[in-house]
């Protein structure tokens, strides 16, 4: 099946799932939240929750950040998987999430999954989707900072580690280079 190129970028994996024995195939698609602003709020609060909730006293400021995520296929952009149409993961394409290597851009931040949705492919559903929409930006490579005992989880889509003990003994800087069309 042929997608017409004004949609290929809109709807970018149309992916059916079983969860499991007797349940029905799930829908999965990916946009970006520029498309779904309805989805601010429920993304935002994973954010803060996972993340931001010991260096910021109200999640109001991980929205207005959000808020910043207007223009398709332009950092800063975030990814949203849906399922049937409600959220169950996510990630962002900063401009810097790694104050030890301010040098690097951009990068990837925030790679979330719902629980119920974790090891059924949806991370690499969304990371893949980064990568695309930085190729359509023309942007060469995209860089995460995160645990080493993670690190597989970016390799299996693409990622290399770049350099270790980057801020703490535990963290790796990875690279997703970005080949064009």
């Amino acid at each position: 099946m042929s997608i017409p190129n004004s949609t290929r970028h809109r709807q970018r994996w149309l992916i059916l799932f079983s969860l499991g024995d007797n349940v029905p195939l799930m829908t999965i698609a990916l946009k970006q939240l520029s498309e779904c602003p309805e989805h601010l709020e429920t993304v935002g609060r994973w954010i803060y929750e996972e993340w931001w909730s010991k260096r910021c006293d109200s999640p109001e400021v991980v929205l207005n950040w959000l808020r910043s995520h207007t223009k398709l296929d332009t950092v800063p952009y975030s990814v949203i998987a849906l399922a049937e149409g409600e959220p169950v993961g996510s990630c962002c394409v900063i401009e810097n999430d790694c104050i030890h290597r301010p040098q690097y851009a951009p990068w990837v931040a925030a790679v979330y999954v719902r629980p119920d949705f974790r090891r059924r492919g949806i991370a690499s559903m969304i990371l893949h989707e980064a990568a695309s929409i930085a190729a359509r930006a023309r942007i060469k490579g995209l860089f995460i900072d995160c645990l080493a005992v993670t690190a597989s989880v970016y390799e299996k889509n693409g990622w290399a580690i770049y350099e270790r003990e980057v801020g703490d003994k535990e963290s790796v800087v990875m690279l997703r280079k970005i080949e064009f069309a």
